[in-house]
């Protein structure tokens, strides 16, 4: 078994001093909701950021490995009783490893190219809470979250934008029993994000 582990890192490890190899450090916005919302209440989703970097090895066919610091709000608002309106705030560090598909062959260099790509996510949250309102006690908040991501992204000389959409696939929290979420359990985050960055070419 270690011979294989270690027969695959080679192979790796020269496919990418073979490859192009980039580094895309990105700045961001996101928009986070969720997938239930507890009785009387609607949702919606604030502005949020995202500040990070990635980078893609490969050519026509690449990977995408990346890290981010995120922070990402959702607004509940009670119309009956606005006393209870409050934001859940969730902040940490995001690291998806995606696969993609360049549309256009990158190897001479073209002005523009167009990318599909596709993965999961994997977040280490340092911040889960409801702020304004009234107080959430015993909430079951999960400190490791999972996500899939499908995302499209576009080339322009040295610069590039990237839209994608991450589904949750673990609960943010859990509203647990006799405390004022008991009816809200079991919540994932579903997030849109748009982020912009340069292209840091080293290799090929």
């Amino acid at each position: 078994m270690k011979k294989i582990i270690t027969l695959l890192l080679l192979s790796f490890l020269i496919h990418a001093a073979m490859a192009q190899v980039e580094i895309r450090p990105f700045l961001g916005a996101n928009f986070s909701n969720v997938s239930k919302t507890p009785d009387g209440a609607s949702t919606q989703a604030k502005i949020g950021g995202q500040i990070g970097a990635s980078l893609m090895i490969g050519n026509r066919f690449h990977l995408n490995p990346g890290i981010s610091y995120f922070s990402r709000t959702t607004e509940y608002v009670y119309a009956d009783s606005p006393e209870l309106n409050t934001d859940l705030i969730t902040n940490g560090i995001s690291i998806p490893i995606l696969v993609g598909y360049r549309l256009v062959d990158p190897t001479p260099e073209p002005v523009f190219n167009f990318r599909l790509y596709a993965g999961p996510s994997m977040m280490f949250l340092t911040q889960n809470e409801f702020s304004g309102g009234e107080e959430r006690e015993e909430i079951d908040w999960s400190n490791t979250l999972w996500g899939g991501q499908l995302g499209a992204g576009l080339d322009i000389f040295i610069f590039f934008v990237d839209v994608s959409y991450e589904f949750g696939l673990s609960d943010t929290f859990d509203g647990g029993e006799n405390n004022t979420v008991s009816d809200f359990t079991k919540v994932k985050n579903n997030t849109f994000y748009v982020n912009a960055g340069v292209r840091l070419s080293f290799s090929r």
